[in-house]
């Protein structure tokens, strides 16, 4: 076997050089969209029912499938709503009370995007609140720091709020004995008395923000004149 030295090649025609081609993925689109739920909760019966809610917040979220259809991106996942609260008991435990699984299905218009190609998506929480039933010792504890002024006058107030001492059920109604409120004269600027009805039921409101981009493989020719383009094709 004769063996050619590199610097022997010189002027002779050789294989595997010139223009090749490789495959490479680029982005064909990218959004962000926002979906929001209401989700119901009820506090079952084998727990104590609602004196104050402490916090609400949003667990094990997750995107399950992501779908694409023509010009169109189908994103579903799911999550799981937690709730802790002060029970309506003498003694005011702190409880908790989860609803799971809770599915939402979002979508994003993206120009171009056909079945067969890739896609990635990714969500966050934006906006987490709760709403309860007016006349409910929930809804006092949440609006009476934000939305009532402390009492200027004593003969129109009474700042005795626990006079009713009622560990009851809003839905059931009361069983227990109860101390006569007194009757006062209320000004607009005074806090109200808090209610004696405790409640089992309120509501969420869920905001999420999804992200998701449909890539595409486009050829790229290598050692090319025009080099690598800077942008997808179509």
């Amino acid at each position: 076997m004769t063996h050619i030295e590199p610097w022997e090649m010189a002027g002779k025609c050789t294989l595997g050089y010139g223009p090749k081609s490789i495959i490479v993925q680029q982005v064909l689109g990218e959004r962000r969209v926002q979906k929001s739920i209401d989700v119901h909760v009820r506090v079952p019966q084998h727990k104590p029912a609602i004196e104050q809610i402490v916090d609400v917040f949003v667990k094990k979220l997750q995107i399950t499938c992501v779908d694409i259809i023509h010009d169109k991106v189908v994103i579903r996942g799911e999550f799981e709503v937690k709730a802790l609260y002060v029970a309506c008991r003498p003694r005011q435990p702190v409880h908790a009370v989860e609803v799971w699984p809770i599915r939402f299905t979002a979508y994003a218009d993206i120009r171009g995007a056909r079945r067969g190609m890739e896609a990635d998506a990714s969500v966050v929480v934006e906006f987490v609140d709760y709403d309860v039933e007016e006349h409910t010792r929930a809804y006092w504890h949440k609006k009476k720091a934000h939305d009532y002024d402390d009492c200027q006058d004593e003969d129109y107030c009474d700042d005795d709020y626990d006079e009713c001492d009622c560990d009851c059920d809003y839905d059931e109604g009361c069983h227990h004995k109860h101390k006569t409120l007194k009757k006062h004269k209320f000004k607009p600027h005074c806090k109200p008395h808090k209610p004696c009805h405790c409640t089992r039921r309120f509501d969420v409101s869920v905001v999420l923000g999804v992200t998701v981009k449909v890539m595409t493989d486009r050829e790229v020719m290598l050692n090319s004149p025009q080099g690598l383009p800077y942008k997808p094709k179509g």
